[in-house]
């Protein structure tokens, strides 16, 4: 073919090569079978004799087909009249339509030789195919500079062969001497250019989510005091992103809180490398054993660099070592607290983490597959301790999550995480609430009753004055529960939940709006608990309920929950608003059946 839709003719031949017989046995039909095939086809099918004879002829049929017209445009439609010998055509120019209405040319029909020629997109894919199927393609010969191309009138002059033996060694040795300079010349200096600039909001834990310790105040935001917070990212990488540069700048809504993060990263070989800096300003309170909450401010530097070393795609090694200075300010508001010095800890810092992840991600907030981590941290402090304790701190923890598809993108996904931390300066774990969870407005609340409640942190539950704890962090997701339902050096989740995204799984046909494409229904069993000492006085926790108007009453009642753990359950919303992937849910403790008013968490961020 051409390119070009042409009239095409044909001429066909028929000629006979002669008879075959056809035996049929049951469903079996043998062509021109020998005595010995029927037979045993007889005996196959329990039969005496065949069931029919058929004699068929055979002939070879053959066609030869050329084209009848070499146009620039393709025909659109023709039509012909052979008992009139007249044909019509109707082919497109521009945007004009043209009929023409012609006789069949005799002549053309009887010479078969005229020759359409393929259009430029034609004999590319006339070559591919050529290609793909091995056949060797031949570039047509370039005209020597000796070819004379001109028509004239004078005859052809003899070539001098001596001058044209003179230009091809020329050409040799140009040739050899490319060849003899060319070298691989090193990538240096390294090229950069911008990779993103992102400004928007954003409240993940972007250096280290374990806080000094805050003597059970809170509530904790291991980002910032405030669950919206605006980031600026700006990142660089070389043109073969070997080499990342990035930073961020992070501010908090109360214009207070603010992060500093500065990353590089070298991908160039199989060992991944890179450093890391980053400053953490927050408000905070630090409490007293009278339960008093006194304001300040936390300042934390953290100077690190990791290691990462893939045994493949699904499974890594991971090495952190760095150095973290923090410093607590504490606010003059009495004399108290303006005699009180400021405290500055310096510690060192390990983290070896192994990694495994083998899930898909075929929708937002939707995997399939599984992925686990375990890792291990040990801190030593470098300056002198405060009081009679040790330096070093050992923690250990697992967070392993699976997803079953159960129909389309309807899946389940579930959920177990630990940590246990020991040594002579333990982590405290508060167990309660979501990661990320947006915290407007103070903790206490009046409700309609005129009593004053906590809502997002409960103090009462007072850490163990006879435990020394250096940093702090969150024992997530138990919904049903505000934070501090328990706390404990040592800490275990466990969550299920279904996710239905419901128009992409009930709909056939693509979704562009993001808010409609993502929108997603859950359903959610929290189980968790904390603990201090070992690891092995696991047992479900108490709740100490205090009110806020009168401090010195308060009930320690048993917590709601199954076996060791404390329980929640409910639904929530998912969805991308502007962007971002907001969740809603609403939860309540097992403590019956709906019973209760639910507690609410307003949250950004996917997953757990």
């Amino acid at each position: 073919m051409s390119g070009i839709q042409n009239r095409y003719a044909g001429f066909f031949t028929t000629r006979t090569t002669g008879v075959d017989t056809l035996v049929i046995i049951g469903d079996e039909i043998l062509r021109n079978p020998d005595i010995p095939e029927i037979d045993s086809t007889l005996k196959v099918y329990h039969k005496q004799d065949v069931d029919s004879i058929a004699v068929v002829a055979i002939s070879q049929d053959s066609a030869y087909v050329f084209p009848l017209s070499n146009y620039a445009s393709s025909i659109l439609e023709t039509k012909e009249a052979g008992e009139n010998n007249q044909v019509s055509e109707v082919t497109r120019q521009s945007d004009d339509k043209i009929l023409y209405k012609l006789r069949i040319d005799e002549n053309t029909l009887r010479r078969r030789n005229v020759t359409a020629r393929a259009t430029t997109y034609m004999k590319e894919v006339i070559a591919k195919n050529r290609l793909g199927s091995g056949e060797e393609i031949e570039a047509p010969e370039p005209l020597s500079q000796q070819e004379d191309v001109f028509q004239h009138e004078f005859k052809p002059e003899k070539k001098d062969s001596a001058r044209i033996a003179e230009l091809n060694n020329q050409a040799e040795s140009d040739q050899a001497l490319v060849l003899a300079t060319a070298r691989l010349y090193p990538y240096k200096p390294l090229k950069f250019e911008a990779d993103y600039v992102v400004a928007g909001f954003n409240n993940n834990v972007l250096g280290t989510r374990y806080q000094i310790y805050t003597h059970g105040s809170g509530p904790i935001t291991l980002s910032s005091n405030n669950g919206l917070n605006g980031i600026i990212n700006l990142g660089t990488a070389d043109v073969m992103e070997d080499i990342k540069i990035s930073g961020g700048f992070r501010l908090s809504s109360n214009l207070k809180d603010n992060d500093w993060i500065f990353r590089f990263s070298n991908l160039r070989k199989r060992v991944d490398w890179g450093l890391m800096y980053y400053r953490n300003v927050q408000q905070v309170s630090f409490g007293d054993t009278s339960g008093f909450a006194y304001p300040g401010k936390l300042v934390s530097n953290l100077y690190q660099g990791s290691v990462s070393y893939p045994f493949d795609e699904i499974r890594s090694l991971r090495l952190n070592i760095g150095v973290r200075r923090d410093n607590e300010l504490l606010t003059g508001v009495d004399q108290a607290s303006i005699a009180t010095n400021n405290v500055s800890f310096t510690y060192g810092l390990l983290h070896l983490e192994y990694v495994y992840d083998n899930t898909l991600n075929p929708a937002q907030n939707i995997w399939d597959g599984i992925r686990y981590k375990a890792y291990m941290d040990f801190n030593t402090q470098f300056n002198t301790p405060l009081g009679q304790v040790g330096r070093n701190t050992f923690n250990f923890g697992f967070d392993a999550r699976a997803y079953y598809p159960i129909y389309r993108n309807f899946i389940w996904a579930g959920r177990v995480a630990g940590d246990f931390s020991w040594g002579n300066q333990k982590l405290i774990y508060y167990l309660g609430g979501i990661d990320n969870w947006f915290m407007f407005g103070s903790n206490q609340k009046t409700d309609k009753d005129g009593n004053r409640v906590y809502r997002y942190f409960n103090p009462a539950n007072q850490p163990a004055p006879d435990q020394n704890y250096a940093f702090q962090s969150l024992a997530v997701n138990l919904r049903g529960f505000i934070q501090n339902a328990a706390n404990g050096n040592n800490a275990t989740v466990i969550n299920s939940e279904f996710r239905l995204p419901v128009f992409t799984t009930f709909l056939d046909k693509p979704i562009n709006n993001a808010f409609v494409r993502n929108f997603q229904l859950i359903q959610f069993i929290d189980l968790g608990t904390a603990w201090n000492g070992a690891y092995d006085k696991i047992g479900r926790p108490s709740i100490t309920y205090q009110d806020p108007s009168n401090p010195t009453v308060s009930v320690n009642l048993r917590a709601p929950g199954i076996g060791p753990f404390l329980g929640g359950y409910g639904f929530g919303v998912r969805s991308t608003l502007l962007g971002y992937f907001l969740k809603f849910d609403a939860g309540w403790p097992m403590n019956g059946f709906f019973r209760g008013k639910p507690v609410y968490y307003f949250s950004m961020g996917v997953d757990f």
